[in-house]
């Protein structure tokens, strides 16, 4: 029996909508485009004009969330001339590539002007791209471009894609896209009428029309996202933790460092979600306080734009607001580093709250004399906490009540095995790597909380050369500090001589004899 071929499926849907006259009109794609070519006219000229024309160019919610575009533009407005650089980069004249485009306008462009991951910022380049010509730079939306991924068997860009790679991936389908199509005798014009039928497929009303049979490609179970993320287990690990979510809608993630746990959590609230635009991410540390997470007066222009103080609600209100907005959507708070925060302090009254989410309280900062709090059901959070971080024993029983714990250590399901199975499939030549980890493992097995985890090593462009300064720069400063107190460590962590001790007993030595020889340009896999 001849497997169908996915794409087959997505195209004849496609040809359905265009057939039906139900294709999206793009005339407001158009527009934007000509907008934010005006505001990039007047940036390449140097003209202060570039902000009100940029602002009046892109509105809320298409193609920006309203989230993110209201980050975007108190960056530019506050950082004007570096954001002015920035893209006259993105803007330049010349021959240039999107990908060099993008690079050069992300150096200007800070992460921390943004909250969320890099298919938020990609979404803010692209619309940026638009003003140089939308019909070769259309919009891009993660949530849109992955279900088509997924739907078409395309596979998904490098996790640790950038940017560029992100984007220049979807670009390349895009490509592939018009290209299928033609083979089935749908002729697209261009990549905007392709980016189109992409957002279009997210919808029911893609798939419903007569003569389509209604059936949707099946989105891939956690099982796939196991899979990506090469953990064992994958029905029980995930689904665990799904049902753990489920019960008390928080949970917290421990473990040494590198083990992963934020990159699991992000993946994972992504997965839940159905897009990265409804996961919030923070990160606590020891000067965190109530009034960066929950609401407090923060320094602003007041009224007649004097300098003053205004009232304004943290990340942990702003995430529970947009939970309020869409009930029927899964939305996560991811807290990284949980345990490095004053946590009594930080979470205030709404200790309670985690506890009892059909209940209310009144916020110690009040907007409207009286005003109660909740927290929305549909709201989950996730917390990491390092295990090898002394602020552990500062997190009290009454958070431990309040959250599931999920250990991830190198040693144990579902980390165990997640370096070796990611080099056997990207790097093969690697795997001596993977011995080494697991002996220097077994050498501190004294300390359980100072394991090596995979992250330190899972590096597109990981080499010999790479691993040595991983090693000698991350590894063993760690390793100083956990076991010996920033004494130096003994002989028995040196990279070379464990190399010699796992050649000499048998241990992938093919692949350490390869990795003396291997060409250290090995292409970078981010897209």
């Amino acid at each position: 029996m001849v497997e169908s071929n996915p794409w087959d499926e997505f195209v004849r849907h496609a040809k359905a909508i265009v057939d039906s006259g139900k294709l999206e009109d793009e005339k407001g794609k158009i527009e934007i485009g000509q907008r934010t070519g005006q505001a990039m006219i007047a940036a390449l000229k140097g003209s202060d004009a570039w902000q009100d024309l940029l602002g009046s160019a892109l509105t809320p919610n298409y193609p920006i969330p309203w989230q993110t575009l209201l980050d975007f533009r108190d960056w530019y407005d506050g950082n004007s001339e570096v954001a002015l650089d920035a893209l006259q980069s993105l803007w330049a004249e010349g021959d240039l590539s999107v990908a060099e485009r993008i690079r050069a306008f992300t150096k200007g462009f800070p992460r921390t002007a943004t909250r969320g991951a890099a298919g938020g910022r990609t979404t803010i380049i692209s619309a940026l791209l638009m003003g140089l010509d939308v019909e070769q730079y259309p919009p891009y939306r993660t949530q849109a471009f992955e279900k088509a991924y997924d739907r078409t068997g395309y596979g998904r860009p490098s996790a640790n894609a950038d940017e560029a790679g992100l984007y220049g991936y979807a670009l390349s389908f895009l490509d592939r896209f018009i290209e299928e199509a033609k083979n089935h005798g749908l002729q697209l014009r261009h990549r905007l009428d392709a980016q189109s039928l992409v957002w279009m497929s997210q919808y029911d009303e893609f798939w419903n029309l007569p003569g389509n049979g209604g059936v949707q490609p099946p989105i891939p179970p956690l099982r796939a996202l196991a899979k990506e993320l090469f953990l064992t287990e994958p029905d029980d690990f995930l689904h665990e933790v799904e049902l753990l979510l489920t019960d008390k809608r928080q949970v917290i993630f421990q473990g040494p460092p590198g083990t992963g746990k934020t990159y699991v959590a992000q993946k994972l609230a992504n997965y839940l979600a159905e897009s990265e635009e409804r996961v919030t991410l923070v990160q606590f540390h020891p000067s965190y306080a109530y009034e960066d997470f929950v609401r407090g007066f923060r320094p602003a222009l007041v009224e007649n734009r004097q300098p003053g103080f205004e009232l304004k609600n943290g990340p942990l209100l702003k995430a529970a607001k947009r939970a309020e907005d869409e009930p029927s959507e899964k939305h996560f708070l991811i807290i990284d580093e949980i345990n490095r925060g004053n946590l009594a302090k930080v979470f205030g009254e709404l200790y309670y709250l985690l506890e009892y989410r059909d209940e209310a309280v009144t916020l110690q900062y009040q907007k409207v004399e009286g005003e109660k709090f909740s927290l929305p059901s549909n709201l989950y959070i996730i917390g990491t906490m390092n295990t090898a971080d002394r602020s552990i024993a500062l997190v009290d029983l009454a958070l431990r009540r309040r959250f599931y714990f999920v250990e991830f250590h190198p040693d144990d399901e579902p980390v165990k095995g997640v370096l070796r199975r990611w080099i056997s499939a990207k790097h093969p030549r690697m795997e001596w790597v993977a011995d080494v980890v697991e002996r220097v493992n077994d050498l501190l097995k004294d300390d359980r909380h100072a394991a090596i985890g995979p992250s330190y090593f899972m590096k597109d462009r990981l080499d010999d050369a790479m691993v040595e300064r991983i090693w000698k720069h991350s590894v063993l400063p760690y390793i100083e500090e956990r076991r010996f107190g920033g004494d130096a460590v003994s002989d028995e962590f040196d990279l070379e001589k464990l190399k010699g001790s796992i050649k000499a007993n048998g241990g992938s030595e093919d692949g350490i004899d390869g990795a003396e020889n291997q060409d250290s340009g090995e292409s970078d896999e981010s897209g």
